[in-house]
Protein backbone atom coordinates (compact mmCIF):
# COMPACT_ATOMS: atom_id res chain seq x y z
CA UNK A 1 0.00 0.00 0.00
CA UNK A 2 1.36 3.38 -1.13
CA UNK A 3 0.15 5.57 1.74
CA UNK A 4 1.22 5.01 5.38
CA UNK A 5 -1.04 3.87 8.38
CA UNK A 6 -0.35 7.42 10.70
CA UNK A 7 0.72 6.56 14.28
CA UNK A 8 -2.20 7.30 16.81
CA UNK A 9 -0.22 9.60 19.10
CA UNK A 10 -1.70 12.87 19.37
CA UNK A 11 -0.56 15.92 21.31
CA UNK A 12 -3.14 18.82 21.88
CA UNK A 13 -1.00 22.35 22.98
CA UNK A 14 -2.70 24.99 24.94
CA UNK A 15 -0.61 28.24 23.57
CA UNK A 16 -2.16 30.90 25.95
CA UNK A 17 1.06 32.81 27.35
CA UNK A 18 3.12 30.84 25.68
CA UNK A 19 5.12 33.80 24.11
CA UNK A 20 8.68 34.52 24.08
CA UNK A 21 11.55 32.00 23.93
CA UNK A 22 13.99 30.73 21.60
CA UNK A 23 12.49 31.48 17.39
CA UNK A 24 15.37 30.11 15.16
CA UNK A 25 15.73 26.81 13.98
CA UNK A 26 18.25 25.25 16.16
CA UNK A 27 16.42 25.84 19.37
CA UNK A 28 12.86 24.45 20.82
CA UNK A 29 10.08 26.19 20.83
CA UNK A 30 7.92 27.00 23.28
CA UNK A 31 5.02 25.71 20.74
CA UNK A 32 6.49 23.27 19.25
CA UNK A 33 4.92 19.22 18.41
CA UNK A 34 7.29 16.45 19.56
CA UNK A 35 9.50 13.97 17.99
CA UNK A 36 7.80 12.35 15.55
CA UNK A 37 4.99 14.72 15.43
CA UNK A 38 3.44 17.39 13.20
CA UNK A 39 1.07 20.01 13.14
CA UNK A 40 -2.39 19.18 12.38
CA UNK A 41 -4.80 21.47 13.33
CA UNK A 42 -5.43 25.14 14.70
CA UNK A 43 -8.17 26.07 17.38
CA UNK A 44 -9.54 29.14 19.03
CA UNK A 45 -11.58 29.45 21.90
CA UNK A 46 -13.48 33.18 21.65
CA UNK A 47 -11.59 35.96 19.80
CA UNK A 48 -12.41 34.69 16.21
CA UNK A 49 -9.00 33.49 15.38
CA UNK A 50 -7.54 36.96 15.96
CA UNK A 51 -4.64 34.74 17.61
CA UNK A 52 -4.67 30.57 18.53
CA UNK A 53 -5.58 29.08 21.28
CA UNK A 54 -4.20 25.04 20.85
CA UNK A 55 -2.31 23.21 17.94
CA UNK A 56 -3.10 19.76 17.51
CA UNK A 57 0.21 17.73 16.79
CA UNK A 58 -0.32 14.17 15.08
CA UNK A 59 2.49 11.18 15.37
CA UNK A 60 2.44 10.87 11.85
CA UNK A 61 6.38 9.18 11.32
CA UNK A 62 6.41 6.21 12.85
CA UNK A 63 9.13 4.71 10.66
CA UNK A 64 11.37 7.80 12.20
CA UNK A 65 14.43 6.29 14.17
CA UNK A 66 13.46 8.26 17.72
CA UNK A 67 15.86 10.89 18.98
CA UNK A 68 15.41 9.87 22.77
CA UNK A 69 14.55 13.18 23.92
CA UNK A 70 17.90 14.96 22.14
CA UNK A 71 16.92 18.05 20.23
CA UNK A 72 16.62 18.68 16.84
CA UNK A 73 13.81 16.10 16.35
CA UNK A 74 14.37 17.01 12.83
CA UNK A 75 17.83 17.49 11.27
CA UNK A 76 16.96 20.11 8.88
CA UNK A 77 14.40 23.04 9.72
CA UNK A 78 13.66 26.57 8.56
CA UNK A 79 11.59 29.59 10.10
CA UNK A 80 9.07 31.25 7.91
CA UNK A 81 8.25 35.01 8.89
CA UNK A 82 4.31 35.63 8.81
CA UNK A 83 4.42 39.01 9.10
CA UNK A 84 5.82 39.37 5.90
CA UNK A 85 3.47 37.09 4.06
CA UNK A 86 5.72 33.53 4.17
CA UNK A 87 2.48 31.45 5.01
CA UNK A 88 3.64 28.18 3.01
CA UNK A 89 6.67 26.06 4.41
CA UNK A 90 7.57 25.34 0.89
CA UNK A 91 9.11 28.05 -0.85
CA UNK A 92 9.54 28.32 -4.56
CA UNK A 93 12.28 30.60 -4.61
CA UNK A 94 14.45 27.92 -2.42
CA UNK A 95 12.58 24.83 -3.33
CA UNK A 96 15.50 22.53 -2.49
CA UNK A 97 15.80 24.04 0.87
CA UNK A 98 11.72 23.85 1.60
CA UNK A 99 10.83 20.84 -0.60
CA UNK A 100 8.92 18.16 1.47
CA UNK A 101 8.70 19.97 5.11
CA UNK A 102 5.92 20.61 7.29
CA UNK A 103 4.96 22.68 10.46
CA UNK A 104 5.91 21.71 13.80
CA UNK A 105 6.30 25.09 15.75
CA UNK A 106 4.68 28.62 15.92
CA UNK A 107 6.35 31.60 17.61
CA UNK A 108 4.64 35.11 19.11
CA UNK A 109 6.51 37.20 20.76
CA UNK A 110 3.94 37.92 23.37
CA UNK A 111 2.24 36.47 25.96
CA UNK A 112 -1.12 36.85 25.99
CA UNK A 113 -4.10 34.42 25.79
CA UNK A 114 -4.29 33.50 22.88
CA UNK A 115 -1.25 34.17 21.61
CA UNK A 116 -0.62 35.86 17.73
CA UNK A 117 2.04 33.90 16.23
CA UNK A 118 4.59 35.71 13.86
CA UNK A 119 6.50 32.97 13.06
CA UNK A 120 6.45 29.49 11.69
CA UNK A 121 8.67 26.45 12.45
CA UNK A 122 9.12 24.06 9.42
CA UNK A 123 11.07 20.67 8.90
CA UNK A 124 11.93 18.15 6.63
CA UNK A 125 10.43 15.33 6.35
CA UNK A 126 12.25 11.80 7.94
CA UNK A 127 13.60 9.62 5.36
CA UNK A 128 11.21 7.79 3.03
CA UNK A 129 8.47 10.43 3.71
CA UNK A 130 6.90 12.75 0.98
CA UNK A 131 4.13 15.58 0.79
CA UNK A 132 2.47 14.83 -2.35
CA UNK A 133 1.74 18.33 -3.53
CA UNK A 134 -1.01 17.43 -5.75
CA UNK A 135 -3.54 16.76 -3.68
CA UNK A 136 -2.86 19.27 -0.95
CA UNK A 137 -6.13 20.83 0.54
CA UNK A 138 -7.10 24.38 2.56
CA UNK A 139 -9.09 24.47 5.94
CA UNK A 140 -10.65 27.42 6.46
CA UNK A 141 -11.13 29.43 9.57
CA UNK A 142 -14.69 31.28 8.73
CA UNK A 143 -18.03 30.37 6.02
CA UNK A 144 -18.90 31.79 3.26
CA UNK A 145 -19.90 35.05 5.11
CA UNK A 146 -16.91 35.39 6.36
CA UNK A 147 -18.08 34.86 10.46
CA UNK A 148 -14.62 32.65 12.00
CA UNK A 149 -15.95 29.07 13.19
CA UNK A 150 -16.33 28.58 17.01
CA UNK A 151 -16.93 25.10 17.02
CA UNK A 152 -14.46 22.42 18.45
CA UNK A 153 -10.97 21.67 16.50
CA UNK A 154 -13.07 22.50 12.55
CA UNK A 155 -9.61 23.44 11.46
CA UNK A 156 -8.10 20.04 10.89
CA UNK A 157 -6.24 18.28 8.51
CA UNK A 158 -7.59 15.22 7.05
CA UNK A 159 -6.10 11.41 8.17
CA UNK A 160 -2.84 11.27 6.54
CA UNK A 161 -2.50 15.09 5.96
CA UNK A 162 0.03 17.45 8.12
CA UNK A 163 0.23 20.80 7.88
CA UNK A 164 2.00 22.48 5.39
CA UNK A 165 1.29 26.18 5.96
CA UNK A 166 -1.38 28.98 7.92
CA UNK A 167 -2.48 32.12 6.23
CA UNK A 168 -4.00 35.23 7.60
CA UNK A 169 -6.18 38.28 6.07
CA UNK A 170 -7.86 41.59 7.53
CA UNK A 171 -11.34 40.87 8.33
CA UNK A 172 -13.53 43.45 6.82
CA UNK A 173 -16.39 43.02 9.47
CA UNK A 174 -13.54 44.30 12.20
CA UNK A 175 -11.04 45.75 10.38
CA UNK A 176 -8.58 43.40 12.25
CA UNK A 177 -5.81 40.72 11.13
CA UNK A 178 -7.19 37.25 11.68
CA UNK A 179 -5.64 33.10 10.77
CA UNK A 180 -8.17 32.28 7.79
CA UNK A 181 -6.65 29.28 6.70
CA UNK A 182 -4.49 26.54 6.93
CA UNK A 183 -2.81 24.20 4.52
CA UNK A 184 -2.69 20.49 4.34
CA UNK A 185 -0.98 18.32 2.46
CA UNK A 186 -1.05 14.49 1.94
CA UNK A 187 2.12 12.02 3.71
CA UNK A 188 3.28 9.55 1.54
CA UNK A 189 5.70 7.10 1.33
CA UNK A 190 7.12 7.33 -2.16
CA UNK A 191 10.19 8.72 -4.17
CA UNK A 192 10.59 12.74 -4.06
CA UNK A 193 7.90 14.54 -5.87
CA UNK A 194 8.81 17.54 -7.49
CA UNK A 195 6.49 20.27 -6.45
CA UNK A 196 5.06 22.76 -8.78
CA UNK A 197 4.19 26.12 -8.03
CA UNK A 198 1.15 26.45 -9.09
CA UNK A 199 0.02 23.81 -7.13
CA UNK A 200 1.24 25.31 -3.76
CA UNK A 201 1.28 29.01 -4.60
CA UNK A 202 -1.20 31.76 -3.78
CA UNK A 203 -2.73 31.50 -6.96
CA UNK A 204 -3.63 28.01 -6.04
CA UNK A 205 -5.56 29.30 -3.29
CA UNK A 206 -6.80 32.10 -4.19
CA UNK A 207 -8.89 29.63 -7.09
CA UNK A 208 -9.26 26.97 -4.20
CA UNK A 209 -11.12 29.24 -2.28
CA UNK A 210 -13.54 30.75 -5.00
CA UNK A 211 -14.09 27.47 -5.64
CA UNK A 212 -14.91 26.00 -2.83
CA UNK A 213 -16.82 28.77 -0.94
CA UNK A 214 -18.27 30.70 -3.58
CA UNK A 215 -18.49 34.13 -2.08
CA UNK A 216 -18.69 35.97 -5.48
CA UNK A 217 -17.62 39.23 -3.29
CA UNK A 218 -14.60 37.16 -1.30
CA UNK A 219 -11.85 38.95 -2.76
CA UNK A 220 -13.22 42.94 -1.93
CA UNK A 221 -14.14 41.00 1.71
CA UNK A 222 -10.43 39.97 2.57
CA UNK A 223 -7.27 42.53 1.98
CA UNK A 224 -3.61 41.21 3.04
CA UNK A 225 -2.20 43.30 5.08
CA UNK A 226 -0.04 45.12 2.99
CA UNK A 227 -3.30 46.84 1.30
CA UNK A 228 -4.20 43.76 -1.48
CA UNK A 229 -6.27 41.49 -2.11
CA UNK A 230 -5.37 38.03 -0.30
CA UNK A 231 -6.95 35.95 -2.76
Amino acid sequence: MRYLTAGTGDCIITTGYQGGGFNDEYHKWLIECQDGEAMTGIYDTFKQFLGIAQVWCYFSFPKKPPSLGIYPFYPWCNVRNLTIGEYYCYDKVFPADTVDTFVTALYAPVSVDPVVPVGMKCCRTPESYRIDYNRCQWKYTHDKAGEHYDGYWIVKCDTDFIMTGMGQAINPWDNQLHFVWIQCCPLINAPEIIPQSRQIGYSSARSNYVTNVGYSSARSNYVSAAGRSFW
